[in-house]
């Protein structure tokens, strides 16, 4: 009855709905790193739409022509969980993003977490990535967005992570056998890194090593005229400096009290109680988590 309700919804009010106005924001982070409290503070801010992980790889749907939930058309690139171009001059890629950015893609995948009440008369998209930053180059290139790179550090995403659920049993168990994959689109690019695996000593180590590499190259292609980076640490202890960059970015006034308001609570994709109330508990966390041995080497 659920998944009823969202396809009448979806294929009602937001499938064929024709958009007056948009202008795109994207939202460059990692898992258990914020990106989903940020993106429905600034939704909420600036009343928008929201993308939610377009560059997931999605399972095939079944009859994906007419399937609402189908993904078909990016699956198809077959990018893997972290997605990188290669060459700018992909044709395929670059039909498909121009497409995608101009928002005429549209699954329930990608907008489930949308107000289809507003998804019409809304001015802005929030773009939400956990898995985009070897992206980030080529969109940035390519379309000139508005971006905002939110940072976290290594061992809090790690400690999170590994204390979040079953979600990360993986990690833990195949730290060993891990590795950076290159698909048909991104040619030989992850073969930089591997002299770097021995670094990789337990699932805690892992993620920090995700975190790092995805990090360092987004802001090693930092496009300093329309991105901004925000830290996780900045929104939770000092909220004004990092509300003064986002309004920057977003070209328009933003209600600070609201801001205070959003980041105060619990986002939709955090088990309860996952968060700590205390401010300098919750970022301090990772220190109860982290041991001698995720931080050696032979």
């Amino acid at each position: 009855m659920i998944k009823i309700k969202e396809v009448f919804s979806f294929l009602t009010r937001i499938r064929f709905v024709k958009i007056k106005s948009n202008k795109n924001i994207l939202i460059y982070g990692i898992s258990r790193g914020g990106t989903t409290l940020l993106a429905e503070t600034l939704v909420k801010l600036l009343n928008a739409r929201l993308v939610w992980e377009p560059l997931f790889p999605h399972n095939k749907s079944n009859f994906s022509a007419i399937n609402p939930y189908s993904v078909e058309q990016y699956s198809k690139f077959q990018l893997g969980w972290h997605p990188h171009i290669a060459s700018e001059n992909d044709k395929a890629v670059n039909s498909y993003f121009d497409e995608f950015f101009s928002l005429k893609i549209r699954n329930i995948r990608f907008y489930r977490f949308t107000n289809p009440k507003t998804f019409k008369s809304s001015n802005y998209t929030i773009h939400k990535f956990c898995f985009g930053n070897f992206m980030y180059s080529y969109f940035q290139k390519r379309y000139n967005f508005k971006s905002i790179i939110l940072l976290r550090h290594p061992f809090a995403i790690a400690a999170s992570s590994l204390g979040f659920g079953d979600n990360y049993n993986w990690h833990k168990e195949n730290f060993d056998s891990w590795s950076y994959t290159d698909s048909k689109k991104s040619g030989d690019f992850f073969k930089g890194y591997l002299d770097k695996y021995d670094l990789i000593v337990s699932g805690f180590s892992l993620l920090v090593f995700q975190a790092v590499t995805q990090f360092i190259y987004a802001l090693s292609h930092i496009d300093k005229d329309n991105s901004i980076i925000v830290y996780y640490e900045d929104l939770v202890q000092f909220p004004e400096e990092a509300f003064k960059a986002i309004q920057k970015i977003s070209d328009q006034p933003l209600d600070y009290n609201l801001f205070l308001r959003m980041l105060s609570r619990q986002s939709f994709s955090s088990q309860k109680n996952h968060t700590k109330k205390n401010t300098m508990e919750q970022l301090s966390k990772w220190k109860t988590v982290a041991s001698d041995k995720d931080f050696t080497t032979d």
